[in-house]
């Protein structure tokens, strides 16, 4: 075993060197070559299984795709990872076994055993509400709907690489065979799901320093993928006369899927962003260079008509041209503009469907206008909301919110958990996003209804819209820009820097 580890450690430092020399560009999801000779550690049921298995396949194929493979069985301690670049964990694996060995260990995991998704964190731990495996024994007229998956998202580097659609796809050959799925927390992207039901995840993700569905925060990139034991020779794929037919080639990409989302979970994720308001604010002052930005207010407000004002002035201190537009307005106001922003004093009556279907990036400060602008479904208080508003909520005012997706640049380099966003309680709006947006920030105690996020351009929003250009959301009820902590202004700052490219 001393001897193993020395390979892995060897072989785990030429991939790192490898990777080093990649351009930026390249950064999170790295070409083939980077990966070849990287160590996996492949967990298994063993030589003693009971049931048939695609393990020796799976094993093959890792190395086919250029990888040293080190199998062990679930009783192996964690050290064994030690040195290794990727972690990939059988079905066939015990997790009673298992447990939550692999939880806290900085290696990248891809897991396709759904019983042991509680132990890493992937989802809560109430079997048939947040993970479930689907066989055909027990759930026969179901077994028949994970031979299909939905794609779910269409932006993320997976998705990208894949060609993933919005769209019915394959998952696996002949009859009905035994998949799972899993209910990720809102730090988890849903890259495909089971009957386009996103709770019902067959493949997500969880990048590195995003907020698990337990609390705890992803010490490396994690991925969730649906496979029985002896699935894997079943995935789809389309090879002679069927690789030309352009819908053969978008409908059986089972196994380019499970290639892509174990060679995203080997790339080396991307630099993770720093707590620094200075930078932050210079950087926004040279992406503002020459940037006109539209600001859609109510003119005749009240409450919020100062706020209003000072958000303006920030914008015009950063180095943007501003333009104040009142919400009734004609759209064509937003014409050359490189940012158009609705304050929270605008009325979703007055405002209609206008800089919906803009070729601008648009940041709305309403969360009430997240129906009207496809950010989420049309329920309110089910699909939008907000806390703290008289009359009109249940719940209280609050001024925290919880930073669960860390990782991107819109969180400002906040770490994982609670930031108090304004000084004092008040109204905080939210919308559940579909799966193809970036969540930034949710409310405390409340994971679905998420406070800051965005859609990038091309992304899969309400109602199958396609997002013309980037859009956000940021919780500012109409006074609240002037009770902002500087952790909620930088989250300002870095929400509007990720919205006008920079």
């Amino acid at each position: 075993m001393r001897g193993f580890k020395k390979r892995l450690r060897a072989a785990g430092l030429c991939a790192a060197l490898a990777v080093m020399a990649l351009p930026a560009a390249h950064a999170a999801l790295a070409p083939w070559s980077a990966l070849r000779g990287k160590t996996v550690l492949f967990v298994t049921g063993g030589t003693d299984s009971a049931t048939p298995n695609d393990d020796a396949r799976v094993a093959r194929h890792l190395e086919q795709l250029g990888f040293i493979v080190h199998t062990v069985d679930a009783a192996a301690p964690a050290s064994d990872a030690d040195g290794a670049a990727l972690i990939v964990l059988s079905s066939t694996a015990n997790p009673r076994v298992l447990g939550d060995k692999y939880a806290d260990t900085p290696v990248p995991v891809f897991t396709w055993n759904t019983y042991d998704y509680p132990n890493l964190g992937l989802t809560g731990p109430v079997l048939h509400k947040d993970f479930e495996v689907i066989d055909p024994v027990q759930h026969y007229p179901d077994s028949f709907s994970v031979l299909y998956a939905y794609g779910a998202n269409l932006t993320s580097q997976i998705s990208r690489a894949v060609g993933l659609k919005a769209q019915l796809f394959g998952t696996l050959y002949l009859e009905p065979q035994t998949a799972g799925w899993g209910h990720p927390g809102p730090g988890g992207t849903v890259i495909a799901d089971f009957k386009g039901m996103a709770d019902h995840a067959a493949v997500f993700t969880y990048e590195r320093e995003a907020s698990l569905a337990d609390g705890r925060i992803a010490p490396a990139r994690r991925v969730g993928f649906y496979l029985g034991d002896d699935d894997f020779h079943l995935l789809t794929a389309a090879y002679g006369p069927a690789a030309d037919d352009p819908n053969m080639r978008s409908w059986a990409i089972g196994l380019k899927l499970f290639d892509t989302a174990l060679r995203w979970a080997a790339s080396p994720p991307p630099p993770l962003p720093a707590y620094d308001p200075s930078a932050l604010a210079a950087r926004l002052r040279d992406a503002a260079r020459g940037k006109k930005v539209l600001f859609v207010e109510r003119m005749d407000a009240g409450e919020g008509a100062e706020a209003d004002g000072h958000i303006v002035a920030h914008l015009r201190s950063l180095g943007f041209t501003v333009t104040v537009a009142d919400q009734s307005d004609p759209q064509t106001r937003s014409r050359g503009q490189d940012l158009v922003m609705i304050s929270g004093t605008c009325s979703k009556w007055k405002l209609a469907n206008k800089y919906a279907d803009i070729a601008v990036p648009v940041i709305s400060l309403e969360g009430l206008m997240s129906d009207t602008l496809h950010f989420s479904g049309y329920d309110r208080y089910v699909d939008y909301g907000e806390h703290g508003e008289e009359h009109e909520s249940d719940d209280p005012a609050e001024n925290y919110l919880n930073i669960v997706g860390a990782w991107s640049p819109m969180a400002a380099g906040l770490k994982p958990g609670l930031v108090k966003f304004a000084t004092d309680p008040g109204v905080l709006k939210w919308a559940r996003p579909l799966p193809d947006a970036i969540v930034i920030a949710t409310l405390p105690n409340e994971p679905q209804e998420r406070a800051i996020f965005g859609y990038p351009k091309g992304a899969r929003m309400a109602g199958g819209f396609i997002a013309p250009a980037r859009r956000a959301l940021l919780p500012l009820d109409n006074p609240t820009y002037d009770e902002l902590t500087p952790q909620g202004s930088a989250l300002f700052d870095a929400v509007v820097l990720w919205a006008v490219g920079g």
